[in-house]
């Protein structure tokens, strides 16, 4: 069975790499009219949107970082499958062994989640591929905080330049980092922003111009109103 092997290269150029080997490994087959430029092409894309949800959302690993990335593939029916269960991510850098398959392990298992999402800016900044349109949904002008939840997460109420409720920014604790989770209502539809912030929760706490502003640029997604105002009911009632 052929396998995909990156060497080892700086992670920057991941999607660069694994594109150019897998047409170098399947050129024949082009050639032959076995395959195609463009099953090819978006094979290589698919493995890519995996690996960056791995290695950037997950590891937050740096582009200066070196990788090695294997898997396995098969050629069926004139189609490309992967063998995920032969997927080996080596990361040169403070990764424990343990996180590095941990966070394998998440991304495989919910692959057709991760290839639905819309593609954001940092992802195409890494991997080439084209970014979603996102467009900003309401501007948020005031952020008001209003207390620590039982899971310790830091509650900030949004409001737009009329002061109308606009929804709710929840900051949570991540190894001296932020998990920000913005949820906007404005009118009848809802969106949903995530990011790890690379600030703690008490220092954004303190710089309220800052965290509007970063809530401001994130990408948005549009999910089910009903979802949304669910979850901001679970957060209020939480608060201590």
């Amino acid at each position: 069975m052929p396998q995909l092997s990156t060497g080892h290269i700086i992670a920057g150029a991941y999607a660069d790499k694994v594109r150019r080997v897998l047409f170098a490994q399947l050129r024949d087959k082009i050639k032959a009219g076995e395959l195609t430029n463009q099953l090819v092409a978006q094979k290589a894309g698919e493995l890519n949107r995996l690996l960056f949800d791995i290695l950037v959302n997950k590891l937050r690993i740096d582009k200066g970082d070196v990788v090695r990335i294997r898997v396995e593939y098969d050629i069926i029916d004139s189609d490309i499958v992967w063998k995920f269960d032969t997927l080996r991510i080596e990361v040169f850098k403070r990764v424990p062994d343990e996180e590095v398959e941990k966070a394998v392990k998440e991304t495989i298992e919910k692959a057709k989640e991760v290839l639905e999402k819309p593609v954001t800016r940092e992802e195409a900044a890494w991997t080439g591929a084209k970014p979603e349109t996102h467009v900003m949904p309401a501007k948020v002008a005031e952020a008001v905080p209003l207390g620590k939840t039982s899971d310790n997460e830091l509650l900030v109420l949004l409001k737009d330049d009329k002061g109308e409720n606009l929804g709710l920014a929840i900051l949570a604790p991540e190894d001296n980092r932020t998990r920000l989770q913005v949820l906007l209502i404005p009118e009848a539809e809802a969106y949903e922003s995530t990011k790890l912030i690379d600030a703690t929760v008490d220092e954004l706490s303190k710089d309220i111009e800052k965290l509007t502003q970063t809530i401001n640029e994130l990408d948005y997604i549009k999910i089910p109103k009903e979802k949304a105002e669910e979850i901001i009911k679970s957060k209020m009632t939480k608060i201590i």
